[in-house]
């Protein structure tokens, strides 16, 4: 109902739009009825005299039967054609009788309209004139059963009325939009009609036979469009008339539900007071003094207390089962309103979409809907009311044996029975089951109407998010006003003088000015909390600097200290903004129209200006930002100027945007507003990327942090862009969500700034004490030093824990999301419009098949998402897996690797299905296509496809892990790098050489750390002949024992191996731990060797060589000497001399050999 007279007050006010376009319209449809109608009648006319009539649908059927192949034949292409032909033609048969019965209804409605509009008119006049309800007298001589039957009467009745009334109210909105509709809907007809035309003579021209089924089809198509052309035609020249009719129909049904309201309310009041008359009386009954002498004994006072305790329950139960009955019909009213304005709106939709009309419907719709708020704690009482019934039936059960319960409650008195003292329990025992039994209806009436309410609540609050949420998606997605262009220049003038007489901002002069009411006193609180911060400034600022002082000092540094001067910077940046909130309260509260609107702007101003000065704040030289987060001085006062003027563009921006959107203004006809909103949106988009760029100087460029921030800062441009293409509705919605996501990554660069600072807090606390604890142990062991402690810089960020950083920079950001979620999730549902937007639909054939359904952009939208956070998530939750879970585990090494490897390689594949299944591929079809590609690739991609299945043969095999020492053919290293083709090997000159990991595979590999990482170490020895052997054995296995990296188990084993040339042979066998080890320990071995044998006499053998020279007079010289070993002794006599053994043979070994 109120949405009918709404679309007339607005065809009223829109007649000045909609009278040039339908004068047009109708002058069109007049010509075109004047010249065309003839024209085509006379081509009828001797088509018809040329051509037979059309064919029946028999005939059709009949033809179409004859052609169809039997069953396992394949039709020919000509028969094909024909069957094709003839299915087309059926088709428009049927349509065409449908079109024929649609014009026919419209002829008798029209020959019958003016006898309806008499009788509608005559109705409206009998309903004005008389009260058509019944005299009270009536209904009070009605029974209650009466009464309520009645009542359900009126609420059938009334349902029917406002169905009947939806669909005038449909059918008015259809009148209203017709012209349009009519208009392009003649254009196509009479193009099909011309269409079908010039296909029929071609066809005629090839000399096709008349019963042929495609100019049987081209005949019925060419009816079927000249039918609906007469169809728009007659709609056209009959929608005045009719939507009069429709208008005093309307009126007829608006009194006659009005009236049924009436009904329902007045019958509803009866029924009410008769229920509560009824349970009065049955009261009067049950405490009647019908006890005679025995009326103060104590049993027989306690049973009249009960009986008027029910009593008194009875009227409230009936109390509160007709306010329960009157909330439920009035939620069922509320939800046949909703339900009514659901069936119109999507005929609205469809009538006159994307019209600037159906904006501003759908815009007033939405203030129209009401507010409903879910009834608390109904559920609890429907509970209540079941215990309740239960109570009363065990009630009930008792009282049917009076006389045992009499005689009980007598003996639990300790009084003497009597017969009058029975009588007397006896009749209050039977009133109280009245009592019982009127309690019980009672009950059940109230539990029936909380049942029934709950459930209208919950369909009413359905169907109202469902209908919001369709309106709010209807109007983001359409425009709402016209585009500013060269027709907005044009009535700029008339538009600037109309914004001077009825601009909004006149609602701020003085003389605009009311009293305000005592709601507006809510600011008054608010305004003293910003006095009261004005006046403990100084203290503040005194606080603020000793924790400043304090920052770097290792005693006196906390974790709390920044977290402190944030939260005294912003009580600073407190009180000016704390004015403007109470001011906006005020207004808010105790105003109404766009008063309401200007405070509730003001509230944006004042959350936008306690921001920027907060940040400011922070800023300021010495300040929080330089001296607890380490920011630039220089970084730091550009930003804290730039955020000045970030200010002054928002002011602008959140005084206009919220009015405009809250009050429905139109700003292409405010141009002052429009101008500086605009301007504040440039001004915002230049200032932000500023803001972006200011870091770039200090911190270097992270590339795509940076195309992010840009991204951001283009945002205002966009919505700017929005509005000047008139969807301001669109830009309005998201200004406001985007102002405050700008405030939420602000916050988040504060806290995740406090956060790093409170780890490098941490981090230099626990060097602080590993160094005393250093301390402590050595002054205990006696060294000397002191325990005075000197302060130490600064910890540089670089330093704090990686472990703990990235764990907490993943918390930051799962909070940052799910308060943006918080922020965007009422305006998620109006992307649900992307959905109607189709991109690719299922072709035919077998490659087509691959795609399974259609491909909205809402599709692409999703599969882009899934994709990226495919990659986010593969890229850091296996690192982020690693740090936080499998490093505290004792897994073996290289197994963690392994885990987060193939984490990673999981999320890629889950994604790729994932988008794919999005996009809707369907993968039975593409079975063959997957197949093939895998053959083409694995022929000209052999080897990286050899490599990959290598790699995952590696980490699920691992006959390498990360952190192994293998050899490869002549390569030894250390494995550092497992990826999805090759491996990295860093050698032992820190090389990093790049292996496929087919090689790992195919090629032979020792593995040093496998699965047992302790290896042996063979040391050979020679010593000189003559020296003991046991003292060689126990010495060199006292140098093994003694050694920490040989192992006791397996033992070390001495072994005299052989006499050889010029030594004795020894082999010392060892096994250490790890393969870094062998170095070390064959060193330290070697070193403990030399030491024992030079402490015990024990000669290492070397070879000699000694040259001598003869002349011949008998003079004999040695001219050198050469040995790698120790000197030969002076008293050796020369080869030959006297002393000698006899040669050189006689040495130690075979040296002179």
């Amino acid at each position: 109902m109120n949405v009918a007279v709404h679309l007339c007050r607005l065809s009223i006010a829109s007649r000045r739009l909609l009278f040039p376009l339908l004068l047009s319209v109708l002058l069109s449809a007049l010509s075109w009825l004047v010249v065309a109608p003839p024209t085509l009648a006379q081509e009828s006319a001797s088509e018809a005299s040329l051509s037979p009539k059309l064919p029946s649908r028999e005939e059709i059927e009949s033809r179409l039967d004859e052609r169809k192949p039997a069953e396992g034949e394949t039709p020919s292409e000509g028969a094909q054609r024909d069957i094709d032909a003839l299915n087309a033609a059926l088709d428009a048969a049927q349509r065409l009788t449908a079109v024929r019965e649609q014009l026919s209804r419209l002829e008798t409605r029209v020959q019958e309209a003016p006898q309806e509009l008499k009788r509608l008119q005559r109705e409206l006049r009998d309903m004005q004139q008389t009260d058509q309800e019944e005299s009270l007298d009536e209904l009070e001589a009605l029974s209650l059963e009466a009464l309520e039957e009645r009542r359900k009467e009126a609420q059938e009745a009334l349902s029917g009325f406002q169905d009947r009334l939806a669909e005038v109210s449909a059918r008015l909105l259809s009148a209203q939009t017709l012209p349009e509709r009519a208009q392009q809907a003649i254009g196509e007809a009479m193009q099909r009609a011309d269409e079908n035309r010039r296909q029929l003579e071609e066809l005629a021209a090839g000399q096709v036979a008349e019963d042929d089924p495609r100019r049987w089809q081209l005949r019925i198509e060419r009816e079927l469009a000249e039918q609906t052309l007469q169809l728009h035609q007659r709609e056209l020249a009959t929608n005045t008339r009719l939507r009069e009719l429709d208008q005093e129909h309307r009126d007829l049904l608006e009194r006659q539900v009005a009236s049924q309201e009436a009904r329902l309310t007045t019958l509803q009041g009866i029924i009410d007071r008769r229920r509560r008359e009824e349970s009065e009386q049955a009261i009067a009954e049950a405490v009647s003094d019908e006890a005679g002498g025995v009326i103060g004994h104590p049993v027989v006072r306690r049973a009249r207390e009960i009986n008027r305790t029910m009593s008194l329950e009875l009227l409230r139960a009936t109390d509160r089962a007709n306010r329960l009955v009157r909330e439920g019909l009035e939620v069922r009213r509320q939800f046949d309103r909703v339900r009514q304005l659901q069936r119109s709106l999507n005929e609205q939709i469809d009538a006159i979409r994307g019209s600037i009309l159906l904006a501003r419907i759908l815009r007033e719709q939405r203030q129209m809907l009401p507010r409903v708020e879910a009834r608390r704690g109904l559920q609890d009482e429907i509970a209540d009311l079941r215990l309740k019934q239960f109570e009363l039936g065990r009630q009930r059960d008792q009282l049917r044996e009076g006389e045992q319960l009499a005689r009980q409650r007598i003996e639990e008195a300790d009084a003497q029975a009597s017969p009058a003292l029975i009588d007397s329990l006896l009749a209050l025992y039977q009133a109280r089951r009245e009592l019982v039994d009127q309690l019980e209806q009672a009950y059940g009436e109230m539990l029936s109407a909380a049942i029934d309410l709950q459930l209208n609540q919950q369909q009413l609050l359905a169907t109202s998010q469902e209908l919001r949420a369709t309106i709010d998606e209807q109007l983001f997605w359409i425009p709402n006003t016209r585009p500013v262009g060269l027709a907005w220049l044009n009535h700029l003038p008339e538009n600037l003088a109309m914004e001077w007489r009825e601009g909004e901002w006149r609602t701020i002069l003085p003389t605009n000015w009311r009293p305000p009411n005592a709601r507006a006193l809510f600011g008054l609180p608010v305004l003293l909390v910003a006095l009261g911060l004005l006046a403990g400034q100084r203290r503040i600022r005194e606080h603020l600097a000793r924790l400043h002082q304090e920052v770097g000092l290792l005693k006196r540094d906390s974790q709390g200290h920044t977290p402190q001067a944030v939260a005294l910077n912003a009580l600073l940046a407190l009180p000016g903004p704390l004015c403007v909130l109470a001011l906006g309260l005020a207004l808010l509260m105790g105003a109404e129209g766009m008063t309401r609107g200007i405070g509730h702007a003001l509230l944006h101003l004042a959350l936008a200006w306690a921001v920027i000065a907060w940040a400011r704040n922070l800023l300021f030289q010495g300040g929080v930002a330089t001296r607890h987060f380490y920011w630039p001085p220089s970084y730091a006062a550009a930003l804290r100027r730039w955020l000045m003027w970030l200010g002054v563009a928002l002011v602008p921006v959140l005084l206009i945007g919220p009015l405009a959107r809250d009050a429905a203004i139109a700003l292409n006809q405010r141009p002052l507003g429009l101008v500086l909103l605009l301007s504040g949106l440039l001004a915002m988009s230049l200032v932000m990327s500023k803001l972006i760029l200011a870091h770039v100087p200090f911190f270097g460029v992270k590339l795509f942090r940076l195309i992010i921030g840009l991204v951001i800062a283009l945002v205002p441009l966009v919505l700017a862009g929005l509005i000047i293409y008139g969807y301001e509705y669109t830009a309005l919605s998201l200004l406001g969500r985007f102002v405050i996501t700008l405030y939420l990554l602000g916050l988040w660069v504060l806290v995740e700034a406090t956060v790093i600072r409170g780890l490098a807090v941490a981090a230099r606390r626990l060097a602080y004490r590993r160094a005393l604890a250093r301390r402590r142990a050595q002054a205990q062991e006696g060294a000397e030093g002191s325990l005075e402690v000197v302060e130490e810089p600064p910890l540089d960020m670089e330093q704090v824990n990686q472990q703990s950083l990235r764990l907490s920079k993943l918390i930051l950001l799962i909070g940052f999301i799910l308060v943006l979620y918080l922020v965007w999730s009422d305006l998620l549902s109006v992307f649900s419009y992307l959905e109607q937007v189709t991109l690719i639909e299922p072709g035919e054939g077998q490659a087509a098949e691959a795609v399974a359904s259609m491909v909205s952009v809402a599709d692409i939208i999703t599969a882009l998402l899934v994709v990226v956070l495919t990659l986010m998530m593969a890229r850091n939750l296996p690192g982020l897996l690693e740090v936080s879970v499998l490093s505290r585990l004792e897994l073996k090494q290289g197994s963690a690797y392994a885990i987060s490897s193939l984490l990673a390689y999981a999320i890629v594949g889950g994604g790729v299905v994932t988008a794919l299944g999005t996009l809707g591929v369907s993968w039975s079809k593409l079975q063959w296509l997957v197949a093939a590609l895998g053959v083409g690739l694995g022929f000209g991609l052999q080897e990286i496809f050899a490599n990959f299945v290598s790699g995952l043969i590696i980490l699920f095999e691992r006959p390498v892990r990360i952190g192994d020492t293998i050899t490869l053919g002549n390569l030894t290293g250390t494995v550092s790098k497992i990826r999805i083709r090759a491996t990295t090997v860093t050698d032992f000159d820190r090389k990093e050489i790049i292996i496929p990991n087919k090689t790992f595979i195919t090629d032979q590999l020792i593995n040093w750390s496998l699965s047992d990482t302790v290896t042996r170490v063979v040391l050979s020895y020679g010593v000189a002949y003559g020296s003991d052997h046991r003292l060689v054995h126990r010495l060199l296995r006292q140098a093994a024992d003694e050694n920490a990296r040989v192992l006791a188990d397996p033992e070390p084993q001495v072994f005299f191996m052989s006499y050889g040339e010029s030594t004795l042979d020894f082999e010392l066998r060892i096994f250490v731990n790890s393969l870094g080890d062998r170095l070390f320990a064959t060193d330290e071995i070697n070193c403990r060797v030399g030491e024992l044998f030079a402490e015990h006499g024990i000669d290492i053998a070397f070879n000699q060589l000694d040259v001598w020279l003869h002349r011949a007079g008998g003079e004999t010289a040695r001219v050198q000497h050469i040995a790698t070993g120790s000197s030969v002794p002076a008293e050796h006599p020369p080869p030959g001399a006297g002393g000698d053994p006899g040669d050189l043979d006689g040495g130690d070994g075979d040296a002179g050999r």
